[in-house]
């Protein structure tokens, strides 16, 4: 342990950085060869790669080595002047995308009524989904909604589909605006249980306020990203020249 780091975890995330810099497909040393580079047993190298297969960075062949993954960057989030939902974004570009249903359930939070700019004691609507593209968990997201607006919502089945679409095909709700807060959170033991990942491991998190035209609010969400799937593009388009 190294100021209080296991050991494996300073090689996983050492490792981590140079298996990004490497091409797609590209060989990892043996494991003697790590051992000997980071001066470590076997046991431990062995566990920080098995970390690093959770995250979908490398995969093990059984007789030839170990080798990088296709980079995930293909399947970014994309932030730009548009509200399309991860959803539609992902299935825009020919990926298939799964959703599995943790929850959808009445709840009552006072924080959350709050950011939905509605009574404390509101009833909400939380939907608690993981978002898997080609196979591959790519988030973790939780939705709150007024149960009084969207009532519907708790009857319908999201493993496949766009809770947006749903919300502007079923009410009849332009979305007009969505305000995104980007940030690192240290993950709870549920989520990186999903995760594969340690408990507390910081983790890139959005929190997500949807607006319809007229400026009310329909949504507010918070999605995690696995270490892996970290990536967020954002499209930045200057104003119009006014002059």
């Amino acid at each position: 342990m190294v100021d209080g780091i296991p050991k494996y975890v300073s090689v996983r995330d050492h490792l981590r950085g140079s298996i990004k810099r490497m091409k797609d497909g590209a060989q990892l040393p043996t494991e003697s060869e790590l051992c000997t580079r980071y001066n470590v047993s076997r046991i431990t190298v062995r566990h920080a790669i098995e970390d690093l297969i959770r995250e979908g960075l490398i995969v093990r062949s059984q007789g030839k080595g170990t080798f990088k993954l296709k980079s995930p960057s293909s399947s970014r989030e994309v932030i730009n002047g548009h509200i399309k939902g991860f959803w539609r974004q992902q299935r825009d570009l020919g990926r298939t995308v799964k959703t599995r249903v943790l929850g959808n359930r009445i709840v009552k939070n006072a924080d959350f009524a709050s950011k939905l700019g509605i009574d404390a004691d509101a009833d909400l609507i939380e939907l608690e989904r993981l978002r898997y593209v080609d196979g591959n968990l790519h988030q973790y997201v939780c939705t709150y909604l007024s149960a009084v607006q969207f009532p519907e919502i708790l009857e319908h089945d999201f493993s496949d589909g766009s809770l947006y679409s749903f919300i502007e095909e079923q009410y009849d709700v332009r979305l007009a605006r969505n305000e995104v807060v980007v940030r690192i959170e240290n993950v709870d033991p549920r989520i990186a249980g999903y995760f594969h990942v340690d408990r507390g491991r910081p983790v890139l998190a959005m929190d997500s306020t949807v607006f319809d035209g007229f400026g009310s609010v329909v949504a507010f969400g918070i999605a995690l990203q696995p270490p892996a799937y970290s990536e967020i593009e954002f499209v930045i388009n200057s104003m119009p020249d006014s002059r």
